[in-house]
């Protein structure tokens, strides 16, 4: 009988040694697959594991392997990646509790893959309770949308947005009013202005960038904070104001601001009383008052009533040229000139 090789014994040992992958299967014994996956150091057998519990599947086997995808050993990871693929949705919360760890990118990855489809469980996880997970899921939502350019996705998108303006973690509020800013919705004025009392710095400055983005739409939301009885934000609104009605805008909403800003002017804050008198100067109240008594000399306009009143406003208020009040006197009724105590002999410049 001829002796047995060194490399025969060798062989026969790790034949009598290495796991029975097979039997393993058949046994549906998802814990000593996913150890000899997590912890053997061969990789082919590794593989070979995480193909076995590819076919045998379920919720235990996708968060087994989901925690593959961080391994140092690209295969083993690429394997992991390529049996979560196959579960599809299924995998959805699973690959969402992985986006904060070592193989956060891959789950990235196959939850971007997932389209549309991916899109309820990113929305579920914005409300996780870990701030990280959060924040991950709203940038996947970002990048889910930029990818697709899908209307329902960007609405999704939108709304996640809005409801993370309100959490709790100061940073998932700044990315929120951040990405509203570049989505630039008229409709996130509201959500945005009633930030601006935020107790964080960086998220009223986010919040003021976003609003300025937004632009003209913004004015009614920005008018409601400058009445607000917190002193942030009615200091912002005003400047807010001043930078966006200062530009091109309707003279509607010049209006509407310079009203709002007159009715704050002696807003018993110093500081706020100052941006609202800066806001003022910025707009450019002659020439909306020119454009106001054009149309107050039309008769077939039906808003006279209205255009006065702003008129009587705005000379009460005084502190513009003598060229506009010389103006506003000339045109208002005797009724509304006699209203604010103003007399004709203002238009003589006295």
């Amino acid at each position: 009988m001829e002796p047995c090789s060194r490399g025969g014994i060798m062989g026969l040992f790790d034949k009598l040694l290495k796991p029975n992958i097979t039997k393993l299967e058949s046994h549906g014994d998802i814990e000593a697959l996913a150890n000899l996956v997590e912890s053997d150091d061969r990789r082919d057998l590794r593989i070979t594991a995480i193909e076995a519990l590819a076919r045998i599947g379920g919720p235990k086997t996708t968060d087994r392997l989901v925690r593959t995808l961080g391994s140092d050993d690209a295969d083993v990871a690429g394997s992991a990646g390529k049996a979560i693929a196959g579960f599809g949705l299924a995998a959805g919360s699973a690959l969402v509790g992985a986006l904060d760890g070592p193989g956060g990118e891959a789950a990235k990855r196959l939850l971007l893959n997932l389209g549309d489809e991916a899109v309820e469980v990113l929305r579920g996880a914005c409300s996780d309770q870990d701030e990280a997970i959060r924040l991950q899921a709203l940038g996947t939502l970002v990048d889910l949308d930029a990818g697709l350019d899908n209307d329902e996705v960007r609405e999704s998108l939108f709304r996640a947005l809005l409801a993370a303006l309100g959490d709790r973690s100061a940073e998932c509020r700044v990315f929120a009013a951040t990405r509203l800013e570049a989505l630039g919705n008229p409709k996130a004025g509201r959500a945005l202005a009633s930030q601006l009392k935020d107790g964080d710095d960086t998220v009223r400055t986010a919040c003021r960038h976003a609003l300025l983005a937004i632009g003209e739409p913004a004015v009614p939301y920005l008018l409601d904070a400058l009445a607000d009885r917190n002193m942030n934000s009615r200091r912002l609104a005003a400047e807010l104001l001043g930078e966006v009605c200062g530009g091109k805008v309707t003279v509607d909403s010049q209006r509407v601001a310079l009203l709002g800003l007159i009715d704050r002017a002696s807003d018993g804050n110093a500081e706020i009383a100052a941006a609202v008198h800066r806001a003022l100067e910025a707009i450019p109240s002659d020439a909306v008052i020119t454009e106001q008594l054009e149309w107050l000399a039309d008769p077939e306009r039906s808003d006279h009533e209205e255009i006065e009143e702003f008129l009587a406003q705005m000379l009460e208020h005084g502190g513009f040229s003598p060229e506009a009040i010389k103006r506003i006197a000339e045109n208002m009724s005797r009724a509304e000139a006699d209203r604010v105590g103003a007399s004709y002999s203002l238009a003589d410049g006295s």
